[in-house]
């Protein structure tokens, strides 16, 4: 009777994990299982703007844009292919140039956790930040149910994770 209170019943979906590590305060690297997926290099430690390299040596830029720099576009040999805005929710919205659009936002009481979700509101992926004191630098734990099939919406969620930290600290 008693044991019956004490079960918990658990998520039967499997999450599956990988993770980024900041090499140098400027590099953020990709790794599934021991893989180098990509990478995230921003070009200052004081900047947002920033590079993606991808194992499959696709490159892709991102820069600032707008009056305030809110808003984060994201090209490839100078053609824009998505773009990030922050909404008055506090959210980043990630819009493709086919019309695909995801939503960025944090979790948890005490914003602890990010998500990306779809327009239907389902989660793609989540990312855990993990403060290390003692090189004083975030790196990331990705998890997710179906792996995403482009490593670039990864890094971008990588890049929004920063960006969301740096914003809510007051560094924007």
């Amino acid at each position: 009777m008693f044991n019956d209170l004490f079960l918990i019943k658990k998520n039967h979906k499997q999450e599956n994990k990988m993770r980024a590590e900041c090499t140098d305060n400027k590099t953020f690297q990709l790794i599934d299982n021991g893989h180098l997926l990509g990478k995230l290099t921003y070009k200052s430690i004081f900047s947002y703007d920033a590079e993606i390299n991808l194992a499959n040596s696709e490159c892709y830029e991102l820069k600032s844009a707008g009056f305030f720099g809110t808003k984060i576009i994201i090209s490839k040999n100078e053609t824009e292919i998505a773009n990030l805005q922050m909404n008055w929710k506090g959210q980043m919205v990630f819009t493709f140039q086919d019309g695909q659009e995801f939503v960025f936002k944090a979790k948890g009481v005490f914003h602890n956790s990010y998500v990306i979700e779809d327009k239907a509101e389902e989660k793609l992926i989540q990312v855990d930040p993990k403060f290390n004191w003692g090189k004083f630098h975030y790196n990331y734990e990705i998890s997710y149910s179906k792996k995403p099939e482009n490593t670039l919406f990864i890094l971008i969620g990588i890049y929004a994770s920063n960006y969301y930290l740096s914003a809510m600290s007051g560094q924007l």
